[in-house]
């Protein structure tokens, strides 16, 4: 069976299950699903590290990373790895977190942001 493409969102350790959900959702509103997936943890600049792993994995080529401090970055695989779209940092509102993932659907969808 043949893996439906999806934004890659990478994450290190246990992040909020409320980050990872409002992540999800974000760019689940759009139509365009997540492929959530664990691995180790990414350094001092993790989220960034996480999303570009992910975005060069991702059929889309669109990745979304979170770190254990909760922070958040967007990334599109065609960018430097240290030159993401959007960082949302840790303890950011819901909203926050629901607007990475939709701007993560948003550039597969090719949409403005």
């Amino acid at each position: 069976m043949t893996e439906k493409p999806a934004i890659v969102l990478r994450h290190g350790g246990s992040p909020d299950p409320a980050v990872l959900r409002e992540v999800c959702a974000g760019a689940e509103e759009e139509g365009v699903p997540t492929r959530v997936e664990q691995v180790r943890a990414a350094g001092a600049d993790g989220a960034v590290a996480l999303a570009h792993a992910a975005a060069l994995e991702s059929p889309l080529e669109t990745g979304i990373g979170i770190d254990e401090s909760g922070g958040v970055a967007v990334h599109h695989a065609s960018l430097p790895a240290e030159a993401p779209v959007q960082r949302v940092e840790a303890g950011s509102p819901r909203p926050d977190l629901r607007i990475a993932g939709r701007t993560a659907a948003r550039i597969v969808k090719v949409l403005p942001l």
